[in-house]
């Protein structure tokens, strides 16, 4: 085997796209993740259409999009440890051809003249395992990354992610929306042929790796599992970055949770909810780019904080029952925080030993997921105790402004993020034959 150089950025120049595409398998990554992640949501649509269609019911329609969130609650975590025992791209292939037999099932349940109450039962099911597996995809995705790309490179590499993400998933609810308007089980099928793509290019782009960890280290499943939670919340900087991630993400997702009532609130109905909506993933986009390709990292590092705050602080102003224009001002400055998103997920990337990304990132992405769960229902919650929308919004500011602002005041020093990343690429230690202690070199210092 060969060892290729990782390519990094020049000093304290941002990096470019060029050096970010410089590696053919990066740019298959990015293949694959797009195409799975647009197949993802596509599915969503297919199926929530197909059964209310079938049904009737909007409750088993929302349910059936509300079970591609599940996972988060405990199975993903599980599937993540699994996914650090294997190569990464073993997993991802694994899930991407996973995924396909079963959505192609349920395309093909969705056709086969069964009763309602057996055919529902056992699409539902077959969407759940699939969205089961999804999370390992995610996280060994992440966690293959860093093997590819290092320094400022990896920093707009994460940040053309959160912007694929978008990109991604107004794609895949476009496409799933006018496929399943023809017909939702053509849908289905192209969803399956979506995932075997995204199979096709990693098995033909993506070169083979060890796995990150040691076999003779393995413990139970659940005992991994539990030290990936230990991981991120018993080291100072990585428990500060997921605090603010997920603090990040909590007043983020606001305006877009609220967008509905919100705007039957001030009569704009469906083209002021639908502007409110657009608006937040465009900032997010917009915001990205210039913070991670136009401005340098050293700033970029000062401007970690201040940008974090932004997300709480712009929705005070929702008190005074801003217009609808003033609305949408205040999803779009809130949304511009997120550019803070991929700096701070690059150090916590190297700030996390080999051998342990995927659960850590899987405790990342859950608990993303579920606090924006939790912010929109605690919103929801406020508004049906009688307080107006916008009042609602701005309680949630106010209230956000100060656990940030707190939050902040342990903001780690320069000085702690370097020594967190020096001792995740510290040479591991394991256990050898008569009780002694050899080392074992870290996994991350090539791409073979």
């Amino acid at each position: 085997m060969t060892s290729h150089p990782r390519p990094g950025s020049d000093g304290d120049r941002p990096a470019t796209y060029r050096q970010v595409f410089a590696s053919k398998e990066v740019a298959a990554l990015f293949a694959s993740f797009t195409v799975s992640k647009s197949s993802t949501m596509l599915v969503r649509v297919a199926v929530t259409f197909l059964i209310f269609r079938q049904t009737g019911s909007a409750l088993l329609a929302t349910g059936t999009f509300a079970i591609s969130y599940a996972p988060y609650l405990g199975p993903a975590q599980l599937l993540a440890t699994l996914a650090d025992r294997f190569p990464y791209r073993t997993t991802m292939i694994a899930s991407d051809v996973v995924r396909m037999v079963l959505i192609g099932l349920v395309a093909v349940v969705s056709v086969l003249p069964l009763p309602p109450h057996v055919a529902l039962p056992v699409m539902l099911l077959l969407v759940f395992l699939s969205a089961t597996v999804e999370p390992a995809y995610q996280s060994a995705r992440s966690a293959l990354l860093p093997k590819l790309v290092e320094g400022d490179v990896l920093t707009l590499a994460l940040s053309l992610y959160l912007t694929l993400t978008q990109s991604a998933v107004l794609a895949g609810y476009f496409l799933g929306g006018v496929i399943s308007a023809v017909d939702p089980h053509i849908a289905l099928f192209v969803n399956a042929g979506c995932f075997a793509v995204s199979a096709l290019i990693l098995v033909t782009f993506v070169h083979r790796r060890p796995a990150d960890s040691d076999a003779s280290q393995r413990k139970s499943l659940l005992r991994e599992t539990a030290e990936g939670f230990a991981l991120v919340f018993g080291n100072k900087v990585l428990r500060i970055i997921a605090l603010v991630v997920f603090t990040t993400v909590m007043f983020t997702i606001i305006p877009e949770g609220a967008a509905a009532p919100w705007a039957h609130e001030r009569g704009g109905g469906a083209v002021l909810q639908g502007t409110i909506m657009a608006s937040a993933p465009v900032a997010a986009i917009l915001s990205s780019i210039v913070f991670t390709r136009f401005t340098r990292p050293a700033l970029r590092q000062k401007l970690i904080r201040p940008l974090v705050l932004i997300a709480p602080l712009s929705l005070i102003p929702a008190f005074f029952d801003p217009p609808s224009g003033g609305i949408i001002l205040i999803a779009v400055v809130c949304n511009l925080t997120l550019a803070s998103i991929a700096p701070l997920n690059a150090i916590f990337v190297k700030a996390v030993p080999d051998g342990y990304r995927a659960r850590a990132f899987s405790v990342m992405q859950s608990g993303m997921a579920l606090i924006q769960g939790i912010a929109v229902v605690a919103t929801g919650g406020l508004t049906q105790s009688g307080l107006s929308v916008h009042a609602s919004v701005g309680t949630w500011g106010l209230a956000g402004t100060i656990l940030v602002g707190g939050l902040l005041i342990f903001w780690p020093a320069s000085s702690d993020f370097d020594d967190a990343v020096s001792e995740a690429q510290r040479p591991q230690v394991a256990e050898v034959p008569g009780g002694q202690a050899a080392p074992r070199p870290s996994a991350g210092g090539g791409v073979a």
